[in-house]
């Protein structure tokens, strides 16, 4: 966040921050739940840490941070998602991982057995990241210190809009490797176009939403598809239920147009890539408050 925007409301030092509208707010609430970089003391990994930064959405937070001008909420997370991913279930765990197993219920997904589950297990298709078990004490603080206190204020978040508005809009933020990067982690995907939208095929937001959002992109020049290979985990499934008017889409960026993903600085095209987004915004909560009028 840079200086031009508001403190934060709330923060939680290395877990989260919290920024609130800085106007009459609007049932609009965004988060970037991959853009942590504050690395735990106890996070003792095994391989190198230039093996896993490209696991952070980089930059994604500021990318969004004029949101709360626009009236909306928006909530940044600060720890890596490659220690505790924010945007899994609890049960996504790989049990063989942790000493002992694990007690808790487990439901083995295709995050999993990737090995970006709950807790990461691979860097990438040669590197693991540790040279041992996880203790189940290390799961838990992992659980109880990081991951419980996020989903606790999104559900602040989602809780108390829906109560006075009775509806919701959530914008789920992150980045995806450009086609040149992904070539070099030998990545089964290639983004076709600059931003994918997903709502897991139309089950976690009505139509009008998800087609407002692509429509605003559109128009500020950037090509959209919609569920094309990311299609929202769990935070989209979560907090999107339109059969009662709560509304959640996952927005997915092409790190290519903003960033140097090997050096993982910004590129000359982020400040414009911002004002577009920006612009999109502002567009997008002009259609909420048409909505809630």
């Amino acid at each position: 966040m840079n200086a031009a925007n508001p403190v934060p409301n709330l923060a939680v030092a290395n877990v989260f921050k919290r920024f609130d509208p800085s106007s009459d707010a609007i049932p609009l609430m965004l988060d970037s739940p991959h853009s942590g970089n504050i690395y735990p003391d106890d996070f003792n990994h095994a391989c190198p840490r230039t093996n896993i930064l490209w696991g952070e959405d980089a930059f994604v937070d500021e990318l969004f941070d004029h949101a709360p001008g626009h009236a909306a909420y928006l909530l940044a997370c600060q720890f890596p998602r490659t220690y505790i991913d924010p945007n899994r279930a609890l049960v996504d765990l790989d049990a063989n991982m942790i000493e002992g197993g694990w007690p808790d219920p487990i439901e083995v997904t295709e995050k999993t057995a990737r090995g970006i589950g709950l807790i990461w297990r691979r860097a990438d298709d040669t590197h693991e990241f540790y040279d041992r078990l996880l203790s189940q004490a290390e799961v838990r603080n992992r659980i109880d210190t990081y991951w419980r206190p996020y989903q606790a204020q999104m559900d602040y978040m989602a809780d108390g809009i829906f109560k006075r508005w009775g509806k919701r809009w959530h914008i789920n933020c992150h980045s995806m490797y450009s086609p040149e990067y992904a070539k070099v982690l030998n990545n089964p995907y290639t983004p076709s176009t600059d931003i994918i939208l997903g709502d897991r095929d139309g089950t976690t937001s009505g139509p009008a939403f998800t087609n407002a959002f692509a429509e605003v992109l559109r128009g500020e020049g950037l090509s959209v598809a919609l569920n094309d290979q990311f299609k929202g985990v769990e935070l989209v499934r979560k907090f999107g239920d339109p059969a009662n008017d709560c509304h959640s889409v996952q927005i997915e960026i092409d790190r290519g147009i903003y960033m140097d993903e090997w050096e993982i600085i910004k590129k000359p095209g982020f400040d414009a890539l911002k004002a577009a987004l920006d612009n999109a915004l502002g567009k997008l909560a002009d259609y909420i408050r048409v909505e809630i009028a």
